[in-house]
């Protein structure tokens, strides 16, 4: 019953988050139309002995050549931690992330062809070779965007803050369409903000869902810091008094390796 209520949840938030939404008239990013919620994959990676990064990028390089010919590529990028949550309690397991972007359409004929041409499966045999990956499925929504920082930089820093919703889903839109409005008038350094809902393999998340930030450079990631502790604090405790509950932000690096 809980799993059904999760979902009933996803299919409410969805189109209600689209009303938030803060981008060019044509609704274009990199390639992808998210005005509407699209497909984000991560693929939670630890090398295999022996092999290094290089090794296992050559592999994602030949992977985007087969998948621009097949012309299922998505938006890729690779991120590192920088300021996890991890202790040695609590060690990270994983090398890195990897997360890939795409419209449901193509994914799934991507997957399709991933796992029954010739060309995909030896890809996927090669892939396996170099590392385990853990990989899960997630519906992304993009709420805010500067389009031409976002696609002009491919060294950028992310923060992940995972959520669990306190009120109900419409509440919670209002909420964030506030924050659309503020962000638009003062972005104090955010590039970009979406929130992400996991769909499949992901019952372990530490949250029902994900606020992604995006920023240029640690000083333009600071500078969010800086507005928090001068008052935005007041905010966020509002947020996490009567909206959801958050774990708090964990920070990547995050690597732009690919564009369709």
């Amino acid at each position: 019953m809980q799993c059904l209520k999760s979902a009933w949840r996803v299919m409410m938030i969805l189109p209600i988050l689209a009303s938030s939404f803060v981008l060019a008239d044509d609704h274009m990013l990199n390639g992808m139309n998210v005005q509407q919620p699209f497909n984000l994959q991560a693929n939670l990676c630890k090398l295999n002995p022996g092999v290094s990064l290089d090794d296992y990028h050559a592999m994602v390089e030949d992977y985007l050549a087969w998948a621009e010919k097949n012309e299922v590529d998505p938006v890729f990028v690779r991120q590192f931690p920088l300021f996890s949550h991890q202790t040695l309690q609590r060690p990270w397991p994983y090398d890195f992330v990897e997360f890939l972007a795409s419209d449901y359409e193509r994914w799934g004929k991507s997957w399709d062809l991933w796992l029954t041409s010739k060309s995909g499966m030896a890809l996927n045999e090669r892939w396996q070779s170099l590392a385990v990956c853990d990989v899960k499925q997630a519906h992304s929504q993009v709420l805010y965007a500067n389009r031409e920082a976002l696609e002009s930089d491919d060294e950028r820093y992310v923060t992940w803050n995972w959520c669990t919703p306190k009120v109900g889903f419409e509440q919670l839109s209002q909420k964030h369409a506030q924050y659309v409005a503020e962000l638009t008038d003062n972005p104090t350094g955010m590039i970009g903000w979406a929130v992400v809902f996991p769909h499949t393999g992901a019952a372990n998340m530490p949250g029902e869902f994900a606020h992604l930030a995006v920023y240029p450079d640690m000083e333009s990631f600071m500078s969010r810091r800086k507005s928090e502790a001068t008052g935005g604090w007041r905010g966020q405790r509002e947020y996490e008094q009567n909206y959801a509950d958050c774990t708090g932000e964990q920070l990547n690096i995050e690597t732009v390796l690919h564009r369709p």
